[in-house]
């Protein structure tokens, strides 16, 4: 054979061995290993846990639930759902089969629009809980409040959670930031729910309120498995007892 056919043989060679690679990381899930987290965590919680939506790509959820770093792994993965009235996260189902399969407990969330029907978004998002082997607590995302004060927000997601309940016997936890928090919800009647709230400034007061369980403390945290950035959370020691539903 002269060199030109052996140069030929080597390259279709390479363009095999690619090709089978690419195969298996399809199947597999895609690879990321990282060195650590990408931030400090805090100290003091017991429960370290994601939440992850159709942003974070195709997940390798067994490398997820792999990751070691020191004493620290993931314990809880919150996965969006669905939105508004009518649109499922297209990732939803996949990441939902992807962590029951690595063992790891994992919750649903909707992100409520509130110029939109709260009956008419509990039972969209019911319906999809019910097809899913979740094992914590629903959460209702809210973020925006559509144009509309503070009492019609409040009655609306009140309106939410009651039917919600009505539907599958659980009371979704309410998920906001914390200024939202405390504009909207703590003076409120909902002030009571069970809260889980973004801030990522370091520290989060609220967490000494008893009913506040989470706290999401980043939004750039890396984790393997994961080929974009994530948001990272830690839960008070009651989370467990408040949240996951056996």
């Amino acid at each position: 054979m002269n060199l030109k056919a052996k140069l030929t043989a080597l390259v279709i060679l390479g363009i095999i061995v690619l090709f089978t690679w690419l195969m298996i990381q399809n199947k597999s899930g895609k690879s990321y290993l990282y060195a650590d987290f990408g931030t400090d965590l805090p100290e003091n919680y017991q429960a370290l846990g994601i939440d992850v939506s159709h942003y974070q790509g195709e997940i390798n959820w067994q490398q997820v639930s792999d990751m070691k770093i020191n004493a620290d792994s993931l314990h809880f993965v919150y996965i969006k759902c669905t939105e508004g009235t009518a649109l499922e996260d297209d990732q939803c189902v996949m990441n939902a089969e992807g962590a029951a399969a690595a063992d790891l407990v994992f919750g649903l969330y909707h992100f409520f629009r509130a110029e939109l029907s709260a009956r008419e978004q509990a039972v969209f998002f019911a319906a999809r809980c019910l097809d899913l082997p979740d094992s914590l607590r629903p959460v209702l995302d809210v973020e925006v409040r559509g144009g509309f004060g503070k009492n019609h927000l409040v009655d609306s997601v009140d309106a939410f959670l009651q039917a919600f309940e009505s539907l599958t016997g659980v009371r979704p936890m309410i998920y906001t930031n914390e200024s939202f928090y405390k504009d909207y919800f703590v003076a409120s009647y909902l002030k009571n729910e069970r809260f889980w709230i973004a801030n990522y400034n370091g520290e989060c007061e609220s967490m000494d309120h008893k009913n506040v369980l989470v706290w999401q403390f980043s939004e750039s945290g890396t984790v393997n498995g994961i080929g974009e950035k994530v948001d990272l959370n830690v839960a008070k020691p009651e989370f467990w007892d408040e949240v996951y539903l056996p």
